[in-house]
């Protein structure tokens, strides 16, 4: 089970004890905001495991129930083909933009203490024995 925005996170006293790194990614992108993104490095870092490729191809396998187009590239982009989907997204989201893209500055979403502790509490049900500490 994938666990969306605002919905009790799964542990030991619910249905599922883990997630795999799919479900991690998408939980983590499911609190991303309205007009905010993230990079696929951020991801990786707030769940203190993988990296951008990994977290690409999770976006990758998605699907239409992801928020694909708050998570970019850290320069702000995305693939060539994606970017006139995504800018619909973004420009319905209010999402700060650059004639390439997105203005990674502006938009990046920095999460609250709350949100990191949810973050966190998602994190801990990855099957990885050894994450890092977060950085971001």
């Amino acid at each position: 089970m994938i666990p969306r925005s605002g919905e009790p996170l799964p542990g030991p006293s619910g249905e599922s004890a883990s997630l795999d790194y799919d479900e991690a990614v998408f939980a983590v992108v499911a609190m991303i905001p309205a007009g905010k993104v993230l990079s696929y490095g951020d991801v990786a870092e707030l769940l203190g495991s993988g990296g951008p490729r990994q977290v690409g191809k999770s976006m990758g396998r998605g699907g239409a129930d992801v928020t694909w187009w708050r998570v970019i590239r850290s320069n702000g982009t995305l693939p060539e083909a994606l970017q006139p989907v995504a800018a619909v997204h973004w420009e319905r989201e209010s999402t700060p933009r650059t004639a390439a893209g997105v203005r990674m500055r502006q938009a990046r979403w920095e999460p609250t203490e709350e949100e990191h502790a949810r973050i966190d509490s998602v994190a801990e049900l990855l099957p990885i024995p050894k994450r890092h500490p977060r950085m971001i």
